[in-house]
């Protein structure tokens, strides 16, 4: 787990803010990808259901291009 301890200024002595030292935190853990793993695992997706996804996407991608090809009013470049 991500641990964050609270900075001194050796200057002033003063110790950080919590609001500062709760945002470290947060970008610690953003960095590291711990939210987005838990938010994966919240939910079992079935590896079936995800290749069909990757290719109802793939399959509408084609149609797309195609259909921009095949359309005078597309502009080429």
């Amino acid at each position: 787990m991500t641990s964050v301890k609270p900075r001194i200024n050796p200057k002033n002595r003063n110790v950080e803010p919590f609001d500062r030292m709760l945002r470290r935190f947060k970008k610690a853990c953003e960095r590291k990808g711990i939210v987005q793993e838990c938010r994966d695992r919240q939910y079992y997706i079935k590896p079936n259901v995800i290749k069909n996804e990757k290719n109802q996407q793939l399959k509408r991608r084609k149609k797309l291009d195609a259909e921009r090809r095949n359309s005078s009013s597309f502009r080429r470049r």
